[in-house]
């Protein structure tokens, strides 16, 4: 069952391993599971990109130097 998620992306990459092998990198992340119709997400993510609170609803800091912009979509939900 598809959930709806506000994910942000972030400025520049945030790498994993870097300098090895392994090195891979990413800019896209989850920030969480919200409830409603996907519209309702893509409204909340407008909000946040509008009003650019200095914390999330669950007073997780949100560090507006480092985040491009939040934006809804949907994935599979994590168990």
């Amino acid at each position: 069952m598809l959930k709806r998620i506000i994910c942000y992306k972030t400025k520049e990459p945030v790498y994993y391993n870097k300098g090895t092998s392994h090195e891979t990198s990413c800019d896209h992340f989850l920030a969480y599971y919200t409830h409603g119709t996907l519209e309702e997400a893509q409204q909340q993510a407008a909000k946040l990109n509008e009003e650019k609170p200095a914390r999330m609803f669950n007073r997780m800091p949100i560090d507006w130097n480092a985040i491009d912009h939040f934006y809804a979509s949907e994935q599979e939900e994590m168990y």
